[in-house]
């Protein structure tokens, strides 16, 4: 009876892999970085589906949450030897303890083309309402997945809305520590969402050195070695590592109690990239074993992203974009940019640093590319003009003007920075926040122009926006790390990196650093003000739930500058700067 059951969906079932997401590329008009569902159909004509019991070991997840709607995560796995596409029902409710009475569900399927994994649009939900969820075997609705929940936000025109809450993630490097921020921030449940703003995975081989057995770093000591334990080129790699990480109990926890919204950095596909190439590979030569272009590596490496990420598909002809917006009635608008995989000029790639330093004042530098150039500015223009109150720029690399021979972050392109500070300048639009990732340290900053014309350094007069950067969730502290003995520096001497930091000068935006922990931050906006809460977590060596509040930042409407004195004047970690 049950495989006539099944056999009577084959119709619909054809029909139904249209709505699993996992088969999508970033762009609808990039097929060919997706997986072509004409050869999904053709290689299952015949189809036999699985009727087993499924596992559930990558739990839930949620993401890009609208006003109407949300993607649904989840990847399930035959508990036997089984290539059969599995099919599943997913169920949206306003109640955790019922399932009787669903908002909205349907059977969706899934096959090995896209390793299993599964990714749906739930629609027709209420703006700013609280919905739990699971997935359910449609061969044994007895065999469900663990129940997640997430938040729809408000409608873009929805002035009652008065708070709005992010916890702000980067750099998750799997052997070098334990994702103790993510369990943290989950089990606090202070937030309405979960931002990342990149480096979700690492690439590497170990710590990336060459010869294995002498590498330190490489997480054999806490029992995190990366899977498969070689530098990814192919697309199951990619998707073996992102199975590693997101097999991580802490990870889940935060997937599991909150819509995410992600953007990628480097490290999803290799290191330093821009749009020709990376630190470690090109188009003209293959280096490594597997013959493998930069192109046909990013290809991998993007469809493995968009199969395991709770993101959606762009409606756009643009094949590699992933920057959108999402916005929170007026009182904020969110920005995710991609400043490392979509139309990117060279950068550094350690070889080339004083080639690429002579570039940096180049007019025609883009770190984003003209296109999402464009939109950008068009978009805080918009966001100003409909009146929403926060316009909140989530990007990967620090945008602040430090001195530094970092020119694979803003300063590498100084030009595109002045045009972001013009766009805001000249259309007198306020509240913007940058919030930052990928330095492996903290970073509080006003904003200004390089030159810093006009910049009152004790009372921020001057500034013109504000950037919170925040250091990772266990990748090694920039502020120096201890290789050899594969552990942070003493905390000293981390205070006097960030000592010199803030003192240097040229320097004078920088407000507060702080490199000795890892962690995460909080952003939290009001009609009067945004708070940033950084939180740092001593020695991610240790699976704890240990943490420290560093400091605590306050940007009230309209003043475009860090509220004086800096943190109260008082913070628990880094240097804070005193001047005046």
């Amino acid at each position: 009876m049950l495989s006539i059951v099944l056999l009577s969906l084959v119709g619909s079932v054809l029909g139904s892999t249209q709505h699993n997401r996992a088969y999508d590329s970033p762009s609808y008009r990039a097929p060919q970085l997706g997986t072509n569902r004409n050869f999904v159909k053709k290689n299952h004509k015949r189809w036999e589906y699985y009727d087993g019991q499924l596992e559930f070991p990558y739990n839930v997840a949620s993401g890009d949450p609208e006003s109407d709607s949300v993607i649904l995560w989840t990847h399930p796995v035959p508990t036997t030897d089984d290539s059969r596409p599995v099919c599943l029902e997913y169920q949206v409710s306003k109640q955790n303890n019922s399932w009787s009475d669903l908002v909205t569900s349907d059977q969706v399927w899934t096959t090995t083309d896209v390793d299993y994994s599964y990714k749906v649009e739930a629609k027709d939900l209420d703006p700013k309402t609280t919905y739990y969820y699971r997935f359910v075997n449609c061969a044994d609705k007895n065999n469900v997945s663990p129940i997640g929940r997430f938040k729809t936000t408000p409608t873009v025109d929805d002035d009652d809305i008065d708070k709005l809450s992010f916890a702000v993630f980067s750099c998750s490097n799997h052997p070098y520590g334990f994702f103790n921020a993510y369990g943290n921030a989950a089990a606090r449940d202070s937030i309405d969402y979960a931002v990342h703003v990149g480096d979700y995975i690492y690439e590497y081989r170990g710590d990336g050195c060459e010869d294995y057995y002498s590498c330190y770093g490489d997480g054999r000591d806490i029992g995190r070695v990366p899977e498969p334990n070689r530098e990814l080129f192919l697309l199951d790699d990619y998707r073996a590592r992102y199975a590693q990480y997101r097999s991580d109990s802490d990870l889940q926890a935060l997937h599991q109690s909150h819509a995410w919204q992600l953007v990628w950095d480097d490290h999803e596909v290799a290191d330093n990239t821009w749009k020709s190439g990376s630190a470690d590979s090109n188009d003209t030569i293959a280096g490594t074993q597997y013959n493998t272009s930069f192109t046909e590596r990013k290809a991998n490496a993007v469809k493995a992203y968009f199969e395991w990420m709770p993101i959606r598909t762009v409606d756009t002809d643009d094949s590699l974009r992933i920057w959108r917006s999402f916005k929170f009635g007026t009182l904020a608008d969110l920005y995710m940019l991609d400043t490392r995989q979509y139309n990117r000029d060279l950068t550094d790639l350690y070889y080339n640093t004083d080639e690429v330093k002579l570039l940096q004042e180049e007019e025609h530098r883009s770190l984003m590319g003209g296109r999402q150039e464009n939109w950008l500015y068009h978009g805080l223009k918009n966001s100003s003009d409909r009146g929403a109150q926060w316009k909140i720029l989530g990007q990967q690399i620090v945008f602040a003007n430090l001195v530094s021979d970092n020119v694979d972050s803003w300063d590498g392109y100084k030009a595109n920075r002045r045009r972001v500070i013009d766009t805001i300048s000249q259309n007198n639009i306020d509240n913007v926040i940058v919030i930052s990732g990928d330095s492996h340290a903290n970073w509080v900053s006003d904003i200004t122009y390089d030159d810093k014309e006009g910049y009152n350094t004790v009372t921020g007069d001057g500034s013109y926006l504000v950037e919170f950067a925040g250091t990772a969730v266990s990748s090694p502290s920039s502020h120096g790390y201890n290789s050899t003995a594969n552990k942070p520096l003493p905390k000293e001497q981390y205070l006097q990196v960030a000592q010199t930091l803030i003192n240097a000068t040229g320097n004078e935006e920088l407000q507060w650093t702080e490199g000795a922990t890892r962690g995460y931050f909080e952003l939290h906006l009001t009609r009067k003000e945004a708070t940033a809460i950084y939180y740092g977590i001593d020695d991610v060596r240790v699976h704890s739930t240990n943490e420290t509040v560093l400091a605590t930042f306050v940007v009230e409407d309209k003043a475009n500058k860090l509220k004086r004195p800096v943190a109260g004047g008082k913070v628990n970690g880094g240097w804070l700067a005193q001047r005046g």
